[in-house]
């Protein structure tokens, strides 16, 4: 027990006296006393849990492209046959391809039947059908005006200037040719103007102007004619026959000729 005791003090003097005890000589006690303490028992360490790493910044997401269908014709083209396009898991409603087959050009028949209005096409019809009987009836009206030019030339021959007596032996029959020639005249003239024209044309100096011009004064030749061919009839025997007989010959002739020239113009 007392070498317990003495063994520390003597080594607290002998480190007092020497010169590295005199530094060390305000902290002897203090190593004293660590010198008694017994080692404490260390708590095994609990480890540190690192620190949290930050978030990595998410990376963007690559766009979403949205499906688009092509459109669909409602009515599907005649003749040909779509085929069903695979439906998105993601989209209701299903949707179809539309068809790549198809005619670029319409059937003749189909093409010709919507070309004209039904109702512009019965005119045009109509106008057809007139102006053929227009253009027959022309002709006989042509020849019937010529005989009765004939024929009144010749009986104004006999009655004034052959001086061989008051020969009206033809009178008869050039007045029932002039009587049939007008009823063809009126009839021809009737279906030029009543034959409908739907197609608006602007005004221009062609042969069908200058044919309604020359007829025109055919028309007006005829109704002198019928008057002065009337005149000349009451005043039998008077004076005046003889002028209006020579009135009458020569619208006649004039007449005549504004038919021919009508005439003329639509042939060539």
């Amino acid at each position: 027990m007392m070498t317990r005791v003495i063994s520390p003090l003597l080594a607290v003097m002998l480190l007092a006296a020497s010169p590295a005890g005199a530094a060390l000589a305000p902290d002897a006690p203090v190593m004293v006393a660590a010198a008694k303490r017994k080692p404490a028992k260390r708590k095994p360490a609990t480890p540190v849990p690192p620190p949290p790493q930050e978030a990595a910044p998410a990376t963007p997401a690559a766009p979403v492209t949205p499906d688009v269908t092509p459109p669909v014709s409602a009515t599907p083209e005649s003749g040909s046959t779509g085929s069903a396009a695979p439906q998105d898991s993601g989209s209701s409603t299903p949707s179809s391809e539309p068809s790549l087959d198809f005619d670029l050009l319409t059937p003749e028949s189909e093409a010709s039947a919507g070309l004209l209005d039904p109702n512009l096409q019965k005119d045009l019809e109509t106008r057809r059908t007139m102006l053929k009987l227009h253009q027959g009836l022309g002709l006989a009206m042509a020849g019937g005006l010529t005989a009765a030019t004939v024929l009144g030339q010749i009986q104004f021959s006999r009655s004034f200037t052959d001086g061989g007596g008051d020969n009206r032996s033809l009178l008869a029959w050039h007045r029932g040719v002039v009587i049939g020639t007008s009823l063809l005249f009126a009839t021809v003239g009737t279906l030029g103007i009543l034959a409908p024209d739907p197609v608006e044309r602007p005004f221009q100096w062609d042969t069908v102007t200058f044919h309604k011009i020359f007829m025109s004064l055919a028309t007006a030749g005829m109704i002198a004619q019928a008057v002065l061919g009337i005149l000349a009839t009451h005043s039998y025997g008077e004076i005046t026959e003889p002028k209006y007989a020579t009135a009458h010959q020569v619208v006649g002739y004039a007449t005549l000729g504004c038919v021919a020239a009508g005439i003329v113009t639509l042939t060539f």
